[in-house]
């Protein structure tokens, strides 16, 4: 579906939402049109000399992936240049009259046509050249005045006159112009009441144009509106009747249907009940007979138990009787060992005590002889034998109780 935005010559930009413009439709912009894209409140580009679908839908991928379609809206704009008329009018120092038509011509970028969101902003959702010139009116008529009101009526109307109030307006319009995207392109200032009046008047009848044309515009819609409702209730009633004669034979059906249902699930219910019957009667029949066979395994294996038990009592009891004589003779043993070990200490203690007899007297002996003699060299001998007799005594208890 083809989609245009400007339908008059006096429509320099329009603001429309994403609700205002025909799903899948597609618009074809000229060199000279350019159009501003804002998704969810923010702007993301803005075209020119381009064919493009204006308002996409997202696709299938992107569905699957979680996106949605966001909430656009479109700032369509023509670049121009327009030509703006303001009514200058006003007296000069000297009484002269001052009236004259200055006709700026403003132009419209693609790097500015953002800013004309500004319009919207402020409630004017379609922007047209009356528009612009109440916009830009005030600022130009006094900066126009500024330069005249110091002439006379035959200096106003030099060229250098006209150049130095275009300069002295575009000055004072500046700041103005770039804040809604507007660029100034050159002017003229027209002096002749006629020409001035006249333009004013053409301007005015295309407005009225415009005005006309949109009333019979709505008109024609309301009337087609008005059909296709009265056409849509029409066949609305048809189908409604149709339906009705539909809707009741298929109830019927639907009736015999559902009770042919009901019948067929009642028997398949009962059916598959005794089928459940069956099938636990033949479960409780397994279960019986898997107890009483591990019942019997149980008492077999009892059995067999006790079997072996009295099979192995014999070996048993002849394993528990060689143990017993094994221990009894490992008892023997030990307390023959006992008796020999206490026998050889009682012998041990004896020679002990024979031996230290023997070597008291021996000691006895060589302590007399180192105390009575007066050589020295017996008495260091007899004192060496008696040491040596010492130290063997020792040795030999250390070496008495050594087991065997």
């Amino acid at each position: 579906m083809h989609f245009r935005w400007r339908t008059n010559p006096t429509v320099i930009a329009r603001y429309m939402n994403d609700g205002d413009v025909p799903r899948e439709s597609e618009v074809t912009l000229k060199p000279n049109e350019v159009c501003v894209v804002l998704e969810n409140g923010k702007i993301v580009g803005s075209v020119s000399q381009t064919h493009m679908e204006v308002n996409p839908q997202v696709g299938v991928f992107g569905k699957m992936f979680g996106r949605s379609n966001p909430v656009r809206s479109f700032m369509f704009a023509f670049t121009g240049p327009h030509s703006i008329l303001v009514q200058v009018r006003g007296i000069s120092s000297n009484g002269d009259e001052i009236n004259c038509l200055i006709t700026l011509k403003l132009e419209i970028t693609r790097e500015t046509a953002a800013r004309l969101i500004t319009f919207p902003a402020k409630g004017h959702m379609t922007v047209t050249a009356r528009q612009i010139s109440e916009l830009i009116s005030p600022a130009t008529a006094s900066a126009a005045l500024e330069v005249f009101r110091g002439m006379d009526a035959a200096s106003m109307r030099t060229v250098q006159a006209s150049e130095d109030a275009l300069y002295a307006v575009k000055n004072g319009l500046r700041a103005t112009l770039d804040e809604y995207g507007l660029a100034p392109r050159g002017g003229f200032i027209t002096w002749s009441k006629t020409a001035s009046e006249q333009q004013i008047q053409h301007v005015n009848e295309l407005e009225r144009m415009q005005i006309e044309n949109e009333a019979v515009s709505n008109k024609q819609e309301m009337e087609l509106d008005h059909l296709i409702q009265t056409e849509q209730r029409k066949h609305e009633i048809e189908a409604r009747l149709a339906l009705s004669g539909l809707q009741a034979k298929e109830a019927a059906e639907m009736k015999l249907e559902m009770t042919r249902l009901s019948a067929a699930g009642a028997f398949d219910l009962q059916q598959w009940q005794q089928g459940q019957k069956l099938e636990d009667s033949r479960l409780n029949s397994a279960r019986t007979n898997a107890i009483k066979d591990a019942e019997a395994g149980v008492e077999l294996s009892l059995l067999e138990a006790e079997r072996q038990r009295n099979l192995l009592k014999p070996e048993l009891e002849k394993e528990a009787h060689k143990r017993d004589s094994a221990m009894e003779m490992f008892e023997q043993v030990q307390a023959k060992k006992q008796e020999r070990i206490r026998l050889k200490s009682e012998q041990e203690q004896q020679r002990l005590e024979q031996h230290n007899k023997g070597a008291q007297s021996t000691i006895d002996v060589l302590e007399k002889i180192a105390a009575s003699s007066n050589d020295p060299q017996v008495q260091m001998e007899a004192l060496k034998q008696l040491a040596e007799l010492r130290k063997s005594d020792v040795s030999g208890q250390k070496d008495a109780y050594k087991d065997d």
